[in-house]
């Protein structure tokens, strides 16, 4: 099983961090690539990122927290 890093995107180049508003999937729930993932929001812009690999969603980042751009909030397992 290898686990692919979910990190806060760089949606910007004037921006370097963003707040993790919502995550759209729940803990262990199975993910294909490009489905939606979580929505960050960075000066009141909000931005819906999909994931980025195929597996299951595993959280470690918390919504309503800023976080710095790359930081990673979660992984998903591919198996």
């Amino acid at each position: 099983m290898t686990a692919f890093p979910v990190r806060i995107p760089r949606v910007s180049v004037a921006v370097a961090e963003a707040t993790l508003v919502a995550l759209l999937v729940d803990e262990g729930s199975q993910v294909a690539e490009g489905d939606p993932l979580f929505v960050i929001e960075t000066e009141k812009v909000e931005s819906e990122i999909g994931a980025g690999a195929s597996g299951r969603v595993h959280w470690s980042g918390t919504t309503g927290a800023t976080y710095d751009i790359g930081t990673e909030i979660g992984v998903i397992h591919r198996e």
